[in-house]
């Protein structure tokens, strides 16, 4: 990835794409993508970033580039109002053991109804 950006409260787009290693229209691809990368725009149109907002993009790039994440995947992992979904909210639990026994059971009497046949 590129420089560091500068502690301010706004980042222009250039400086966003040049610390996320990606083109500008990249970024404005990725506006239309996800709901939670709402740049400001000045009176002269020119988007400004927040920090927050600089700080998902550089998420969104580890995702897709460097963890191969669909653009499916990333809106899985990141809410429309930019919250993080951890794995652990993501992960399935494990079908309790009761549940286990009864699969075992249902599997059973069809491999006996199959072999009745």
């Amino acid at each position: 990835m590129g420089a560091t950006l500068p502690d301010k409260l706004y980042y222009k787009i250039g400086e966003v794409a040049k610390t996320a290693g990606v083109r500008t229209s990249v970024l404005r691809f990725w506006e239309s993508e996800f709901d939670f990368l709402k740049p400001e725009k000045s009176t002269t149109g020119q988007r400004l970033y927040s920090k927050r907002e600089v700080d998902l993009i550089l998420l969104v790039r580890r995702l897709l580039y460097d963890e191969k994440f669909t653009i499916e995947g990333v809106k899985k992992r990141i809410t429309p109002k930019g919250r993080i979904i951890s794995d652990g909210d993501l992960a399935l639990s494990p079908p309790p053991e009761r549940h286990l026994l009864l699969l075992r059971d249902i599997r059973d009497e069809l491999l006996l109804l199959r072999n009745q046949m």
